[in-house]
């Protein structure tokens, strides 16, 4: 009986609920990046750990003394990877054999000014940088170019609400929930030194044009038009 009793009083409360519509907006802005990044690394080698790290100390000592001289604040320059790897030679049938060690080392530097991004990246490589290298672009102040994208992002969720509401014979009635989903890229790509004869040797860099973008998931309640 009181399993009875229950289940009426839930689907009482059920038809009492009130309306309401959910909605997805999105607003993007398609930006010029004006700050850059690059990931750089150097690697050495040596028959002792000793050794290797000295010879990746050198190196990075260089690339940190080109970086001042290009005028990179130290606050723009972030170690984010050191390790030191045993390298051993395995042969079939047999222990593998020790012949020396890796140092590693990776640098994440922040460009402030991109018309010195060709410039830095030509003086990093030929201080030693010899790993891997990445460089990415965004945007210094991208909190502003976020804002502007919510504010879009909202309008278009409350044009698509009140399609809704409005077919559906009804009016719009207060914001229930929002709920947020960010994206800001800092688009990444390999850099390949390759040097060159002349005055231009630098490698051309270009930012291009990027896009940001904010979706939002809004809750709208609905209210009888006809009141």
């Amino acid at each position: 009986m009181r399993a009875l009793v229950s289940s009426l009083a839930l689907l009482v409360f059920s038809g009492l609920s009130p309306a309401n519509v959910t909605v997805t907006g999105n607003g993007k802005i398609l930006y010029v990046p004006d700050i850059g990044y690059i990931s750089v690394g150097v690697s050495s080698e040596g028959k002792t750990a000793a050794e290797a790290w000295e010879k990746n100390r050198d190196i990075v000592r260089r690339v940190f003394e080109a970086l001042r001289r290009r005028g990179i604040d130290p606050k723009d320059m972030q170690t984010n990877g050191l390790n030191v790897s045993p390298k051993y030679i395995h042969r079939q049938g047999e222990e593998p054999e020790l012949v020396g060690y890796t140092v590693s080392y990776t640098l994440r530097v922040t460009v402030r000014k991109l018309d010195q991004m060709s410039s830095v990246l030509d003086d990093l490589v030929e201080s030693g940088a010899n790993r891997q290298m990445n460089i990415g672009f965004g945007c210094a102040d991208a909190e502003k170019l976020l804002d502007e994208a919510r504010a879009r992002a909202v309008a278009d969720a409350r044009k698509k609400a009140g399609l809704y509401a409005t077919a559906a014979g009804a009016r719009l009635g207060k914001v229930l929930t929002i709920s947020e989903q960010s994206y800001v890229p800092v688009r990444e790509l390999q850099y390949e030194h390759r040097p060159a004869s002349g005055a231009d040797k630098g490698m051309p860099i270009a930012a291009g044009e990027q896009e940001l973008s904010v979706q939002v998931h809004l809750v709208y309640a609905l209210l009888d038009d006809t009141k």
